[in-house]
């Protein structure tokens, strides 16, 4: 696929996402920034031609100086830069992470301002806080490429300590004749709630980069739900199809309950076909194994 046709999708994909926060001229030509506008702010995108496949686009933050000062609004703009990865669209996620820091900089501005500039920062706050729900907090895949779903989670189920998990980790595994680039990574940990799920998927996604940056994530859980008195599994391909039910096959077939087995792919270059299950399904099996969870079901 083409640049110019990545452009299109992408395009058509910040439409959907942002609906009228996403500003759109009627004269759209190929040079026209790209336009997002986030409560207070707006950030500009100019495309260049070898976007995505080689350079980013030049970001452009478009904020008054009681909302974001001249030196926070450079910072941002190179750390958007630095975010980009080779041949990944980035809209999406370079305009979630401006609305992040966003709010942390209004909340650090808000405890320094003077009592005079305190009523124009409320304003500020409120109306931010109207368009996005503070409550929840959005993972935004790094590039629609590969088919991962954008996940939102709770923030009081990731920020309670009581939903923490201890996360055992494999060995990472790079299959033969693949890329270079090729991993595979499982990650597993005891979950005895949909609470503990999202609290482990959360954390690996917000604070694990490279994790965040994986081609897919790809889940299966199963624990026995005290409440009801039944068994709650479920799995999810993050994009690649028929990965979910693979892991999920691993642990009702190993009788593993009460557990939750992430595996993590960075893909090389190169398909491998078939053999992409097996690795997958290894990998889960290696962090069953580190969490000595293999087996075991009552984890």
């Amino acid at each position: 696929m083409t640049d110019a046709s990545r452009q299109e999708e992408e395009l058509d994909a910040l439409k959907a996402f942002y609906g009228e926060d996403f500003i759109v001229e009627d004269d759209l030509e190929p040079s026209t920034p790209w336009r997002i506008r986030l409560g207070k702010i707006i950030l500009e995108l100019h495309i260049v031609s070898d976007y995505p496949s080689v350079n980013p686009p030049i970001p452009k933050i478009q904020a008054p100086p009681w909302v974001l000062d001249e030196r926070r609004r450079k910072d941002l703009e190179s750390e958007l830069i630095g975010m980009f990865v080779t041949d990944s669209e980035v809209a999406i996620l370079w305009a979630e992470h401006c609305r992040s820091e966003l709010e942390n900089y209004t909340s650090e501005h808000e405890q320094q301002v003077q009592p005079e500039q305190a009523s124009i920062v409320e304003e500020s706050k409120t109306e931010i806080d109207s368009e996005h729900d503070p409550t929840v907090r959005t993972f935004v895949p790094p590039t629609s490429k590969y088919g991962q779903p954008i996940r939102t989670f709770d923030d009081s189920v990731i920020g309670n300590d009581l939903n923490k998990r201890h996360i055992f980790r494999g060995n990472p595994f790079h299959p033969p004749k693949s890329g270079s680039g090729e991993t595979f990574i499982g990650h597993t940990a005891s979950v005895r709630t949909m609470d503990h799920v999202n609290w482990v998927l959360a954390e690996l996604l917000f604070n694990d980069k490279k994790v965040a940056r994986a081609t897919h994530n790809m889940i299966a859980y199963r624990f026995w739900d005290e409440d009801r008195a039944c068994v709650v599994a479920d799995n999810d391909d993050d994009g690649e199809k028929g990965a979910g039910m693979k892991l999920a096959a691993l642990l009702e077939l190993s009788k593993t309950q009460n557990c939750i087995v992430v595996v993590s792919r960075w893909f090389g270059g190169v398909k491998l076909g078939p053999a992409r299950f097996k690795y997958i399904a290894n990998a889960g099996r290696e962090a069953l194994i580190a969490g000595g969870y293999l087996g075991n079901n009552n984890c």
